[in-house]
């Protein structure tokens, strides 16, 4: 039994992801789903919101903004050549039967707010000061703009991942974290780019270097956009929740980050050469290079300080990331995770 008559206002309705992992993968077509529900709940049609990757299935249901003990059925014919071994909602994953010839789950769709997070597969790495979200990309997930190219950008988001974790370390040497959460002016958060989302395009390759603000509205948010092997090109600074407010910086260019009074943080460069530079008043220039598949070589006024190395297997969900100082003793940092969900289910530095 679907509802779709008499459909809700707009801003009373909701648009809920639901992932349909496969055993095996290959591309299929689309199941026909049955939804049965006791409210307005429908499954879309449109291609941004049902699709099929070689690794799973994608849709969204619409539904009302409901407040408790809401489900929702879906069911579907099974097909001989694949089975589900996963099936996600808001990156929980939900019971299913199999049933003669037939799949069937029930889901809860109670209380959910905002955008749906099903296709959020992140590793989330917090400490005082500064957060890094990992986008645990699949080649076999690939969608959007990612779908439509014929090269899947591997070297940009090994690059990308480089990044953030060297910039992370330059960060500290500036001393900004610490600083930022004493002062309780917000944090550096450092993302990647996500290529499973039709919805999100996330494209072209690129990295953010974002000075979020404790009220969110007005932090700057610099794109670091990537070429094929995987060097910044140009920094693309937006201003949340201001739309069309922004402007390119330029290879060369220094671009100022100011907190909420308006003072200055700090100041961020993309270099000639493909890396960047980032320095704060009183303090020195501190550099990363141009990522190469040996590491990212960090920098203090020139001067090598060290490399820091980072391999990332998202099959297995299992990410390492070595700091190999010039003088003195490294680390390595070993995060295990769900490679469904980017979960954390381990995190020790040695």
């Amino acid at each position: 039994m679907e509802y779709d008559k008499n459909k809700p206002q707009e801003e009373l309705l909701r648009k809920t992801a639901l992932r349909i992992v496969k055993d095996t993968p290959g591309l299929y077509g689309m199941p026909d789903l049955h939804l049965d529900a006791d409210f307005y709940c429908v499954c879309m049609d449109d291609p941004a919101f049902f699709y099929e990757t070689e690794k799973e299935y994608v849709i969204y249901v619409e539904h009302l903004l409901l407040a408790d003990a809401c489900l929702a059925t879906i069911s579907f014919q099974s097909d001989p050549r694949w089975k589900p071994t996963a099936i996600l909602c808001e990156n929980k994953k939900i019971f299913f039967e199999m049933k003669e010839d037939e799949v069937c789950f029930t889901f809860e769709i109670s209380g959910l707010l905002g955008k749906t997070r099903t296709l959020y597969i992140h590793t989330i790495l917090r400490e005082p000061g500064v957060t890094l979200r990992i986008e645990q990309n699949d080649v076999e997930r690939r969608a959007g703009e990612y779908r439509k190219e014929k090269d899947y950008p591997l070297v940009q988001i090994e690059a990308a991942r480089h990044y953030i974790f060297a910039m992370r370390q330059l960060l500290h040497f500036l001393e900004i974290p610490q600083y930022l959460s004493r002062e309780k002016l917000g944090y550096m958060l450092l993302l990647g780019f996500e290529t499973n989302n039709e919805v999100h395009g996330d494209w072209p390759p690129h990295w953010h270097l974002i000075f979020r603000w404790p009220n969110h509205c007005g932090s700057q948010a610099p794109h670091i956009y990537l070429d094929e092997q995987g060097a910044s090109t140009h920094n693309l600074m937006c201003i949340d929740k201001i739309p069309k407010v922004r402007h390119v910086y330029e290879k060369g260019e220094w671009c100022t980050l100011v907190d909420m009074y308006g003072r200055p943080l700090m100041q961020c460069r993309v270099d000639t050469q493909g890396g960047m530079t980032v320095t704060r008043e009183g303090y020195h220039q501190y550099s990363m290079d141009a990522y190469m598949p040996e590491g990212v070589v960090l920098r203090e006024n020139n001067q090598e300080l060290g490399i820091l190395q980072s391999e990332n297997d998202t099959r297995n969900g299992l990410l390492r990331v070595h700091w190999k100082p010039v003088a003195g003793k490294g680390w390595c940092e070993i995060v295990g995770y769900d490679p469904l969900t980017g979960e954390i289910v381990s995190h020790t530095v040695e």
